[in-house]
């Protein structure tokens, strides 16, 4: 009974992992046929129905707030204001308090992070160019692409 139970828990999250990876492609990537998403993450075009019906997923689609380089220049703008607001105090008293100090470096961080880190959606965007330039070329190496970038993808969820 309990080897079961571990099976079925494995089972859960295997379909949340194709789940996610579906989500990205679609809401990210622009992958909005349900056959090729089907295809990609390995369940039925049925499933991927229900999935974006349930997720909401066009809404999702529609509502991409931020791009990468948007919020970067945003965690920029809040670092310079935070600094100007400091150079504003009066002499003596131009540093950062301990709030101040500690928010400081977070947005540092964030920036830092963003800036050298890639994200899971922009890896995947990535990889579909490039499944993208090599199914013009030739289809049959796009498709065992597809196999290796989608193993790939998996195990980055």
């Amino acid at each position: 009974m309990a080897k079961e139970q571990v099976k079925e828990r494995a089972s859960k999250a295997e379909i949340e992992r194709k789940k996610e990876h579906a989500k990205i492609l679609y809401v990210k990537d622009g992958i909005s046929t349900q056959k090729e998403l089907a295809e990609r993450v390995g369940v039925s075009e049925k499933t991927i129905g229900k999935w974006i019906v349930d997720g909401e997923w066009e809404k999702l689609k529609k509502n991409v707030v931020l791009t990468r380089q948007e919020q970067l220049l945003h965690l920029m703008d809040e670092l310079a204001e935070l600094n100007a607001s400091i150079r504003l105090k009066p002499e003596g008293v131009r540093f950062a308090d301990s709030k101040l100090g500690d928010v400081r470096r977070k947005l540092i961080k964030d920036i830092k992070d963003m800036e050298t880190k890639a994200s899971i959606p922009e890896i995947i965007h990535a990889l579909t160019l490039l499944l993208d330039f090599v199914r013009k070329g030739n289809l049959e190496q796009a498709k065992d692409l597809a196999k290796i970038v989608d193993a790939f993808i998996k195990s980055l969820l």
